[in-house]
């Protein structure tokens, strides 16, 4: 039987979101998750691979940090405009992809 990502058109394996890391302070009701977000491109050939940590705080306050690292250098300004473009939005499809399924 046809799994339904695959009816859908959607290859779960081109993007994956792993817990790498969870804090709980309950003193401060603080809590922190790290995650490796992973994007396979079919038209580059290129994984991506990105930190992204999510810390909400007593009140439900929602702070998200995206790692960029390895970002190459010795590109010009509108280079590397259009790679952080690339990859933010390569990162958002990954995440999309995780959280969109229940």
């Amino acid at each position: 039987m046809a799994n339904l990502l695959d009816f859908l058109g959607i290859d779960s394996r081109r993007s994956s979101m792993t817990l790498v890391e969870y804090k709980y302070d309950p003193g401060a009701h603080d809590r922190s998750s790290k995650y490796l977000v992973r994007h396979t491109s079919s038209v580059s050939k290129t994984t991506l691979e990105q930190y992204v940590t999510v810390e909400r705080d007593r009140h439900g306050a929602f702070k998200p940090v995206v790692a960029l690292d390895d970002f190459p250098s010795g590109l010009s300004d509108r280079e590397s405009m259009l790679k952080l473009a690339d990859w933010l939005h390569r990162l958002g499809v990954a995440i999309e992809d995780n959280w969109a399924q229940p």
